[in-house]
């Protein structure tokens, strides 16, 4: 009876249709709800098919990659990085460039001057600027307009005349990688340059036979829908699931003493653990509730897509609980806490903060993706994300353990919460005489 109480203080009002209805928007607007156009295709052995592309750390691809990309923008001095996931153009002053060219000179063996000057002369160089000279003739169209014909020797020798930088042949791949940490340091850090980001360059094809091995781990251990369902997790869990239930923990919490009905639930003889832990549960119901049924609906999309296969349809009903439930618990548990700790909203605030910051951390890599601290796991990196099935059970290991330590930390913040609800009860902890 209580329960139920709870949960319909919950779900009838506003904020919890503004609560469902920012999930839709969020989740329809990355096209997490409807997946029919995206089915996963029986590779063909085939001369002409692309498999795709995968990243590996060769030395021999990501050293020429990553030299041309770092003189590239050392040119343009525009360097772009992503220091809490947004992305950002640095500008470089004097000094600081002359430490790049510095490091392009250890990679390259050029002399430091010649690749600044290299640099002037690419800055001072206009595009649309024509010099006419003896090499150069002028022929009349039809429509009034000049052709303008440059002699071929002459610009074959202004390409050669162009600074061409290649990687030292005595250069380590370990020292490389130092001083390619040295221009992530001076670019403040969330480059491509950084050392865990630089496999970024190692662009290797995908081969027929890697393309069977994905193909069958999608069919057999996903069973097709697993894939789906964890792509919907991943952009639920970072959109929503992180961030929108700490509304309505926080409404929950305040709303008895808005309506100044505190005082008679003090003194009811139901226990304060009982109160709050179904209080806990309730929000956690009326959250996760509109939470399967949009992933049930976001699934089905594609059921049609493999008519006669195998087809796991508890996938998203089991990534629900396992992936998205202990992010809610985690705000809602935050939310309760702070709220009867402080008698105020700030629990929005300190939610919001951490919110940002996790989705901002970017994902360079599926490994950093499932880091301990994540309160969103993220396995959208790339595309077709639902088709890394072997990423994914690399790293199951760290995602039970991240959502472990998740569903721990929020059973104790909702214990400290009895605490406080029982002191208050008992008139020895307020904030106010």
């Amino acid at each position: 009876m209580l329960f139920w109480s709870e949960f319909k203080k919950i779900v009838v009002g506003i904020p919890y249709l503004l609560f469902i209805a920012v999930m839709v928007i969020d989740l329809n607007s990355q096209d997490a709800l409807n997946f029919s156009n995206d089915s996963v295709i029986v590779p063909n052995q085939s001369v002409t098919q692309n498999y795709g592309i995968k990243n590996e750390e060769i030395p021999e691809l990501i050293m020429p990659a990553a030299l041309t990309s770092l003189y590239t923008e050392f040119c343009e001095n525009q360097y772009r990085t992503y220091p809490i996931g947004f992305i950002k153009y640095v500008k470089l002053d004097y000094d600081k460039q002359q430490k790049i060219a510095d490091i392009l000179s250890k990679i390259t063996g050029v002399r430091a001057d010649e690749i600044y000057a290299a640099q002037d002369s690419s800055n001072n160089s206009d595009e649309n600027t024509f010099v006419l000279d003896e090499n150069t003739t002028t022929q009349p169209n039809n429509n009034g307009n000049f052709t303008i014909s440059i002699d071929n020797n002459t610009k074959e020798n202004s390409i050669a005349n162009e600074l061409q930088l290649t990687v030292r042949e005595d250069i380590s791949y370990t020292a490389f990688k130092d001083l390619m940490q040295t221009v992530d340091n001076i670019l403040g850090g969330g480059s491509n340059y950084a050392p865990q980001s630089l496999i970024g360059y190692g662009h290797v094809p995908i081969t027929y036979e890697e393309a069977v091995k994905q193909y069958e781990l999608v069919k057999t251990y996903d069973q097709f829908t697993g894939g789906y369902a964890r792509l919907f997790s991943d952009y639920a869990g970072v959109m929503a699931l992180s961030i929108l239930p700490v509304f309505l923990a926080v409404i929950m919490s305040m709303k008895d003493r808005r309506a100044k009905i505190s005082e008679l639930i003090y003194i009811r003889k139901t226990s304060s653990t009982k109160i709050i832990f179904v209080r806990f549960l309730a929000v956690i119901a009326a959250v996760m509730l509109p939470v399967i049924l949009l992933s049930y609906l976001s699934n089905s999309s594609m059921w049609h897509l493999y008519s006669g296969m195998k087809l796991d349809y508890l996938a998203p009903l089991k990534y629900d609980l396992i992936w998205l439930m202990p992010s809610a618990m985690m705000v809602i548990a935050i939310g309760m806490f702070l709220t009867e700790l402080t008698n105020t909203p700030i629990a929005v605030a300190v939610c919001g903060l951490w919110w940002f910051i996790d989705v901002n951390l970017g994902i360079k890599s599926v490994f950093a993706s499932y880091s301990l601290l994540r309160l969103a796991p993220r396995h959208n990196a790339g595309t077709k994300s639902y088709f890394r099935t072997q990423d994914f059970l690399d790293n199951f290991p760290r995602l039970i353990a991240n959502r472990l330590l998740f569903v721990g930390l929020s059973i104790t913040l909702v214990l400290v919460t009895i605490i406080i609800y029982e002191a208050k009860r008992k008139g020895k902890f307020t904030w106010k005489k």
